[in-house]
């Protein structure tokens, strides 16, 4: 046995596993094919797996992958595996066939007609072509019904209607069969983004920087990336992005919320890089006069950008809440149809839908203008440039950012109180914990892991010394940041205490003996999710909006002891509340009670401070 599997291995073998053909590869595709066309992929997959424990690159099992991929909806594990069986295998008319159809799917006409002229050469006929699945469609077919990229195009049209997962695995698709296309690479670099994969999208718009193409859209989402991953190039990039922005009006929007939003993580103010930069916004007067709010606003919501259906989830409550609080009727400006499963939690709670997915900023306000909206609420923020050039042009009565925004935006009448917190989930009962170390944990990016806050953490676990610091793994587990880590934390004695995990917010909250707040957020609602699910939350107080979310949010929450005035109080703060083992009964308690997750009075508090 050994023999054999040296023999296997060796370079002789190599050279008969690239000379095999069809014929030899025929007997496995035929067994497996009823398989797949049965939809088994269990049992395929299993077939597939005891063929490659013996040759891990066999041909034949590399192609029933791509098949299995392919019916699966897996089109770039498809792609990979079937590249790779004509690597091992040359000559095989059925994988260069396939990749002739799989690129003709993609658009892409070169490459498309480069594999089936191959699959021609290496004698495709009907035999060969007959050992795919049925749910393969011919070559011919393909080709003549060919489109410019339309994994691409539907995928961006799944992004805007909220359906990001989906979204993604297209237009990542469509970036593998079409690396040279700079349309296509800088789409796909927007959704890593949206998705929360800013390294990977910093490695593509990188390469239009370096080779001179970069334009300021380019740049603002390369600066974007680069803060988010905690990279202090950013700086210099979003520099840049905005020196270009100033020739490039329509980029305007993108480098303004980019250069805030790099702002805000680097812990400056963001209200002055907005006004500083407003210029890049074109010039535009308001389209409705100021004036006193009627008793029953009539009152609209900017959706477009909300990636998180928890965000979805809150704009629901708010329009429940305003019909309980006896308000006007609310309009969501969203992405989508309102039938879209992402806006699900929307049907039959809001009055009116209009889908803005595909509106540029102009058409926007002038549209909410024409729905006679009385109160506009931003919920985007930052993350929507199209609603900051909407706001601009002042389309209701009164507009306020709310929901995802770290600032009032210079050309609003300003924002729903930072007290004034909506959850965006219910409460729910706490998991019961097991015995073991005591469990801290941040929900964080690594451009918000600070000098001062890393500090705090370190002297928070020296107070509590059985404790382990969980970060949830929003880019960490990146052999770089990795790095960064343990030369950060090492001279702090804490590397050794690191652990990054996978899960939801609210999973990774509701493991937690203690969630820390950031000092520097983008918003409050991690201190929502965590008091859900009765995990104590420590916050730091700050002066200014963005570096007060945790301890606004606590405040809302009738939890405003544990909000600190200063670091050491931070600390002992968190280390009391980590070991006390009644607090999360108390923080059940509170948020039962808790204006945040009751939206009747959440919409009666936010009406009368507007009125004040």
């Amino acid at each position: 046995m050994q023999a054999a599997t040296l023999a296997d291995t060796s370079p002789t073998a190599g050279t008969a596993r690239q000379r095999m053909t069809d014929d030899l590869i025929a007997p496995f595709l035929t067994a497996l094919k009823p398989l797949i066309d049965s939809r088994d992929h269990e049992a395929a997959i299993a077939s597939i797996e005891a063929r490659m424990a013996a040759d891990p690159v066999d041909p034949a099992a590399l192609i029933g992958l791509g098949f299995v991929a392919f019916a699966s909806d897996q089109v770039l594990t498809a792609l990979d595996a079937l590249k790779q069986a004509l690597d091992a295998a040359p000559g095989s008319a059925v994988a260069a066939d396939s990749l002739a159809i799989l690129y003709a799917i993609a658009g892409e006409v070169a490459e498309a007609t480069y594999y089936a002229k191959l699959a021609q050469a290496n004698g495709l006929d009907q035999t060969t072509a007959s050992l795919r699945p049925a749910g393969w469609p011919g070559f011919a077919f393909v080709f003549r019904n060919i489109r410019e990229r339309p994994l691409l195009a539907q995928g961006m049209k799944l992004m805007a209607a909220g359906q990001s997962d989906l979204a993604m695995r297209l237009i990542e698709a469509q970036a593998a069969f079409s690396p040279e296309d700079g349309e296509t690479q800088r789409a796909f670099a927007d959704a890593l983004i949206a998705v929360g994969r800013p390294r990977q999208a910093a490695e593509i718009l990188s390469r239009f920087a370096a080779n001179g193409t970069a334009d300021a859209f380019d740049l603002a989402r390369l600066a974007l990336a680069l803060a988010t991953i905690g990279d202090s190039a950013a700086d210099g990039i979003a520099a840049e992005a905005i020196a270009l922005g100033e020739s490039e009006p329509a980029a305007g929007p993108d480098v303004l919320c980019a250069a805030a939003t790099i702002a805000t993580l680097r812990g400056a103010d963001p209200a002055r890089s907005l006004s500083r930069n407003a210029g890049l916004l074109p010039a535009a007067g308001p389209l409705m006069p100021a004036a006193a709010l009627p008793e029953r606003p009539r009152v609209g919501v900017l959706a477009t950008a909300l990636g998180d259906e928890a965000d979805v989830e809150t704009i629901a409550a708010l329009a429940q809440g305003l019909r309980e609080a006896g308000c006007g009727d609310l309009t969501v400006f969203g992405a989508g149809t309102l039938d879209r499963p992402h806006n699900r939690p929307l049907q039959g709670r809001v009055q009116r839908h209009i889908d803005a997915a595909a509106f540029d900023g102009e058409t926007l306000a002038h549209t909410v203008a024409g729905e006679g909206i009385d109160l506009l609420l931003d919920a985007g923020g930052l993350a929507a440039p199209m609603h900051t050039l909407a706001l601009a042009h002042h389309p209701a009565l009164r507009t306020l950012a709310w929901l995802n925004a770290p600032c009032a935006l210079p050309w609003t009448d300003g924002a729903v109180p930072a007290g004034a917190a909506l959850a965006r989930l219910g409460t729910t009962a706490r998991p019961a914990r097991s015995d073991g170390p005591t469990l801290i944990g941040t929900d964080i990016v690594p451009g918000q892991l600070h000098d001062d806050f890393l500090d705090a953490l370190a002297a928070l676990l020296d107070q509590v010394p059985d404790a382990r610091l969980l970060f949830r793994d929003r880019e960490f587990s990146h052999p770089d940041t990795v790095a960064a880590l343990v030369e950060r934390c090492g001279p702090r004695g804490i590397a050794d205490r690191i652990e990054i995990v996978d899960g939801s917010p609210l999973a990774f909250a509701a493991g937690l003996d203690l969630y820390v707040a950031p000092f520097v957020a983008l918003n409050g609602q991690d201190v929502v999710t965590a008091t859900a699910v009765a995990t104590p939350c420590v916050a730091l107080r700050g002066t200014v909006r963005h570096r007060n979310h945790g301890a606004a949010a606590l405040d809302a929450l009738g939890l405003g002891d544990h909000a600190a005035a200063d670091v050491a109080a931070f600390v002992a703060i968190g280390a009391a509340l980590a070991t006390d083992r009644g607090a999360s009964a108390r923080i059940a308690e509170a948020a039962a009670t808790a204006p945040a997750f009751s939206p009747a009075a959440f919409a009666t508090a936010l009406m009368e401070s507007i009125a004040q």
